[in-house]
C-alpha cells in the first residue's frame, strides 16, 4: 500500500468535538475536520444544550455529521464520554469547539496506525489568536503518578477505542484535569504510547480551561 505524503489508509477514526454555547470559534472546528481528505472517518458533535447561534452552525454540516445530540450534560467529562460511547472508530480523537485539526492531520495519523498502541501523541501548536503568539508543544509520553495538573497536547492526542474500554473514560466529576486524570491511568497501566512527529492540531488559548467555569453546563 502507497504511504507517501501520509496516504496511507487503514484504520476508521472518530472524532469527537464537544460544545456549549460555541458560535464564536465552532465553524473554523467543524472545517477543519471535513476538510480532512481521509475517508474513513466519522464526526460526532456533542452539544450541551446551547442557547446561542450554535445549533444554526451545526444545522448548517448536518448532512456531514455522522452523529450528533444536544441536550443537558454533567459537565465536560460527561460529555466527552457521550461521544466516546458513540463512537465506532478504531481510534478516537477529541478536537473542543475552540481547537482545529491541521490539514491533513489524519492521513498522518492513519499512516502511523498500529493496533498495538493504545495512545498516539503529535505535536501540539499552542495559538493565542489576540496577540499571534504561537508555539509548539511536544507531547509528554510518559506521566507522573501525582496527579498535577500539566497540559497534555490534549488535542494532538488520540487514542485506541480498545484502550478507552480497557483503562476506562474520563471521571465525571472532574471538571479541568480530566486529561491528565486519564493520561495517568494510562502511564500506571503501562499503556502503549507512540509518537507522531508531525503537528495535528492547534489549541487556541482562552478556551474552557483558561476561563470561568460558570460558562460551563452542569446539568
Amino acid at each position: 500500500m502507497k504511504m507517501n505524503n501520509c496516504l496511507f489508509e487503514t484504520p476508521k477514526i472518530s472524532i469527537i468535538t464537544i460544545c456549549y454555547n460555541s458560535e464564536k470559534h465552532l465553524e473554523e472546528t467543524i472545517q477543519s475536520v471535513l476538510r480532512q481528505s481521509y475517508k474513513n472517518k466519522e464526526y460526532i458533535i456533542i452539544d450541551g444544550g446551547s442557547t446561542d447561534g450554535t445549533m444554526s452552525i451545526i444545522n448548517k454540516y448536518r448532512q456531514q455529521i455522522t452523529y450528533f445530540v444536544s441536550e443537558p450534560d454533567k459537565g465536560i467529562s460527561d460529555a466527552f464520554n457521550k461521544g466516546i460511547r458513540a463512537a465506532t472508530g478504531d481510534v478516537i480523537g477529541i478536537i473542543n469547539s475552540d481547537d482545529v485539526l491541521e490539514k491533513e492531520a489524519l492521513n498522518c495519523m492513519a499512516r502511523e496506525y498500529d493496533p498495538s498502541v493504545d495512545v498516539y501523541r503529535g505535536i501540539c501548536k499552542i495559538w493565542n489568536d489576540r496577540t499571534g503568539f504561537v508555539f509548539m508543544e511536544y507531547p509528554t509520553l510518559n506521566w507522573p503518578t501525582i496527579p498535577i495538573k500539566m497540559r497534555g497536547a490534549h488535542p494532538s492526542t488520540f487514542v485506541s477505542r480498545c484502550a478507552y474500554e480497557r483503562y476506562g473514560t474520563y471521571k465525571i466529576e472532574l471538571r479541568y484535569v480530566m486529561d491528565t486524570d486519564l493520561f495517568i491511568r494510562f502511564s500506571r497501566n503501562r499503556a502503549v504510547v507512540k509518537y507522531i512527529p508531525q503537528v495535528l492540531a492547534c489549541f487556541r488559548l482562552g478556551g474552557i480551561s483558561q476561563s470561568d467555569e460558570k460558562n460551563v453546563p452542569t446539568s
